[in-house]
């Protein structure tokens, strides 16, 4: 890591993420390393942090998806299921993540106030008095600006944002896929095929060299290679204790 900001006093910052906390201090941990390094802003640190559903997302800007797949490059969605909730003094907001897991509801007055909470009727207010009502959707996010006095847009916010830069530009001069590198290789000549043997896959030197089970490439790999898509599984940790498995542990 380097910084312009930090520079030679970057060091005194690791680790960037404290040990012993929760899934919710780690997030706090990067989010505030994000805004005070001074690149992002809070509600731009949030957008490159927690994405909307962008991939195979036709009805989505071509411009915001950029932006969205160059921050992939950057880091792993933080998918919860999760709301957010941020301020730094100017900015004060929530974020709902991209499966949309969590209740948010708000309140918007007439006396320039909103209320933010999990459920309707968490504080009294006069039906009266409320001009604006809603629940936050998956993805999106809900935006004050307290220096401008306004409640920015989450269309405006993201629009602004993505055309900051030529993501896209990015994308295709630096991002390199799989499809690309085998393309490269049959322009050169080069055979991508691969023949069968009569190894099986228990006995398949390799795999046991570099530790996968029966179990991993029937369920995880198989599904994947056939489909193109990843094996959804539920939620524990059902595998032994390292001291009473009969397989080592992979160290990655």
């Amino acid at each position: 890591m380097q910084s312009d900001f930090f520079r030679e006093e970057l060091d005194q910052l690791y680790p960037i993420v404290e040990d012993g906390g929760s899934d919710s201090a780690a997030f706090d941990n990067v989010l505030e390393l994000l805004t005070i390094n001074g690149v992002l802003s809070l509600p731009e640190a949030i957008m490159l942090m927690v994405p909307e559903a962008w991939e195979d997302n036709a009805a989505m800007d071509p411009e915001k998806a950029a932006y969205y797949q160059w921050a992939a490059c950057l880091m792993e969605p933080w998918d919860g299921p999760a709301l957010f909730t941020f301020s730094d003094g100017r900015y004060c907001g929530a974020n709902l993540d991209r499966n949309g897991l969590r209740p948010c509801r708000y309140y918007v007055t007439a006396d320039d106030r909103i209320v933010c909470a999990s459920e309707v009727g968490t504080i009294q207010l006069d039906p009266e008095n409320i001009v604006q009502k809603g629940r936050l959707q998956p993805g999106k996010m809900l935006l004050v600006d307290t220096l401008a006095g306004r409640i920015v847009d989450d269309a405006e916010l993201k629009h602004n944002v993505s055309h900051r830069k030529d993501f896209r530009a990015w994308l295709q001069k630096e991002l390199i896929s799989l499809d690309g590198i085998r393309t490269q290789l049959i322009e050169q000549g080069l055979e991508t095929t691969c023949e069968l043997n009569d190894v099986g896959v228990q006995a398949d030197p390799m795999l046991k060299a570099f530790g996968y089970s029966f179990e991993q490439v029937s369920l995880l790999l198989g599904p994947m290679a056939a489909d193109s898509k990843e094996a959804l599984g539920s939620m524990g940790n059902d595998a032994p204790l390292a001291c009473l498995a009969q397989q080592p542990r992979l160290l990655y």
